[in-house]
């Protein structure tokens, strides 16, 4: 477990590699027992926000990793941010982060009921972010205006053929590596059942769908996969690929091109978006 700590600590140096945006305020909260923060600028509206679930392989990530990344999209969108520090497996496996956000989602909503919410995710929280909206159509919640996924990996039985045409390009993910998270995040639990792999889950209903992805990822049929299935299902879903870009990108360097250009597609998106009716 020691080995873990530090684990994730170094994951944690990754994400702030770089800076916290200019003029965004953060306010660490609890919310239901699940601990929060608000990435806030100054002039966004107060009717109009959006919920992130980080990544990192559902066994790190914190709101501390994934900060600086997060203050960017908050300015970049204009938008309140609330990322959610749900719990981490193996110490809290399958289903509790999927409990933790769902449970944060519908206290914001039932404090504030004309609040229109959306719901960003990457890499694991990519995956999360798609079985907590299953989760709350079961439970006859009010879906996302939209949803936005970096680089999602919502396949768990990680054998798409991304896993070898990618393998040599990809330096940041290996298939033994997700295949030990996954084992970690849901121990002898069935891995295609869509709350564990929701490119195999029922999302008719869902708003828009933007998903961002690398050609470099072994990940990126997850990524092809989950658009064919949510057209399948009659959402709206754009996939924007990135030549050449490896997981989750945005996270190593904000300032690159390729970054920009995913933050500037992610404020289009959401604003377009704003004009669709579910």
């Amino acid at each position: 477990m020691n080995k873990l700590k530090e684990e994730r600590k170094g994951f944690e140096t990754i994400g702030n590699s770089y800076a916290v945006a200019d003029n965004i305020t953060r306010r660490n909260l609890n919310i239901a027992g699940v601990p929060c923060a608000w990435f806030s600028p100054a002039d966004a509206p107060e009717d109009d926000i959006v919920f992130f679930i980080h990544g990192g392989g559902f066994i790190y990530g914190s709101i501390n990793s994934h900060a600086p990344m997060v203050s960017h999209i908050a300015r970049k969108l204009n938008r309140r941010v609330l990322m959610i520090d749900y719990r981490l497996a193996p110490e809290n496996p399958f289903p509790a982060g999927i409990d933790d956000c769902v449970t944060v989602i519908n206290a914001v909503q039932d404090e504030n009921i004309c609040v229109k919410f959306s719901i960003i995710g990457d890499s694991a929280g990519g995956n999360i972010t798609m079985a907590t909206q299953l989760k709350l159509k079961a439970l006859n919640r009010p879906p996302a205006k939209y949803t936005i996924v970096i680089s999602p990996w919502v396949d768990l039985g990680c054998i798409n053929p991304s896993y070898n045409r990618n393998k040599k390009a990809d330096t940041v993910l290996s298939q033994a590596y997700l295949q030990q998270c996954a084992r970690a995040y849901a121990p002898g639990q069935d891995l295609s059942i869509p709350m564990l792999s929701p490119v195999n889950g029922d999302f008719r209903g869902l708003g828009p769908v933007l998903i961002l992805c690398g050609t470099s990822e072994i990940l990126e049929d997850d990524s092809v996969n989950l658009q064919k299935r949510l057209l399948e299902c009659n959402v709206q879903a754009d996939l924007m690929l990135f030549k050449g870009e490896l997981h989750v990108w945005p996270f190593m360097d904000i300032s690159s091109k390729a970054s920009q250009e995913a933050l500037s597609n992610m404020a289009d998106f959401a604003a377009k978006s704003g004009l669709v009716k579910i």
